[in-house]
């Protein structure tokens, strides 16, 4: 078996390669109609939610998680992912996904980068709260939205994500028997 591996791994290599090679034909110059690159970015809030509330959707109380990391996601028209960022929250739990000068709005899955892009947690700086949750579809892929800043028609749009949170792994009973 381990004399397929560099073969698999070689024809696996140039198949991703000669799709890399199609796709930025795609993407990489304006397209004759003179449409223009979208410069997409994206934020968003990460927190730590509190005990109080944990298993719930609730963000009563949670405290802003600096130094999280979330993905940015983006897929274009045939639904193949075509941007992805990592980027870490500042010191308020703040994070902005900069997608840099990307294809235009129409290369988008369904013409749309809302309903193109998605936010997913990653990882949590603080071991006591790193358990991810699902709130506002932080595993799953939250979606974003416009906030009417920044137009596709200008060429950049400010998109934004609801607020996503990791949990405390250990939280004191609720109830004493």
């Amino acid at each position: 078996m381990a004399a397929y591996l560099p073969l698999s791994l070689a024809i696996l290599v140039s198949l991703l390669a000669a799709a890399a090679a199609s796709d930025h034909g795609d993407y990489s110059h304006p397209n004759s109609g003179g449409e223009k690159k979208l410069v997409v970015q994206v934020e968003g809030m990460v927190y730590a939610q509190s005990c109080a509330h944990r298993n719930s959707w609730c963000l009563d109380g949670a405290t802003p998680l600096p130094g999280a990391k979330v993905t940015v996601t983006c897929r274009d028209r045939k639904n193949r992912v075509m941007a992805w960022r990592s980027v870490k929250a500042d010191g308020n739990g703040y994070y902005l996904a900069d997608l840099g000068d990307g294809p235009p709005a129409a290369a988008y899955y369904k013409g749309d980068p809302t309903k193109a892009c998605f936010v997913r947690l990653l990882s949590s700086p603080d071991r006591k709260c790193d358990d991810l949750t699902n709130i506002n579809y932080g595993i799953q892929g939250a979606p974003i939205r416009d906030e009417g800043k920044g137009s596709p028609a200008d060429g950049y749009a400010l998109y934004a994500a609801g607020p996503l949170a990791f949990r405390p792994r250990h939280c004191a009973p609720r109830r004493h028997y």
